[in-house]
């Protein structure tokens, strides 16, 4: 059981923490989410909000639409992921295999790497931007280990 749940919380953090540019949708608001806010499944970093200046967060939402705009099969793939994520969850415990799960994470890294690739074609003085975001998300990861 604990590593069904340790499958789905990598499943959900692949969604939601592997690409920067998901924070530039979801960390817009002024205000971050309350600490006991859960993630979204769409997205973003709700765990490190402080991460990333407003003019960052701007910079990399412009390259996000920018990049679904010049792509609209980046935005069905993540539609897709979405809807398979909801699937998964919707099954409960014992429902979905960790295969499927794994599987997910996969796909959901896969599609960020794309999107991340997109983003930085449209926009390339993006990459010091991904780069905070990553150490951020290492040590995040390291600090919740």
């Amino acid at each position: 059981m604990k590593t069904i749940l340790s499958i789905q919380r990598a499943a959900l953090l692949a969604l939601a923490l592997g690409s920067a540019s998901a924070t530039a949708a979801f960390a817009q608001t002024t205000t971050p989410p309350p600490p006991t806010a859960p993630t979204s499944s769409a997205g973003g970093h709700h765990h490190h909000p402080n991460v990333l200046t407003a003019d960052e967060k701007a910079q990399l939402k412009k390259a996000r639409e920018a990049a679904f705009a010049a792509d609209s099969s980046l935005q069905t793939e993540r539609d897709n992921l979405k809807q398979q994520f909801e699937s998964l969850k919707a099954e409960g415990k014992g429902g979905a295999t960790k295969d499927q799960w794994k599987a997910l994470r996969e796909q959901g890294l896969d599609f960020h790497q794309k999107l991340k690739a997109a983003e930085l074609g449209i926009d390339p003085t993006l990459a010091p931007i991904f780069a905070k975001l990553e150490a951020a998300r290492k040590n995040w990861h390291h600090s919740s280990t």
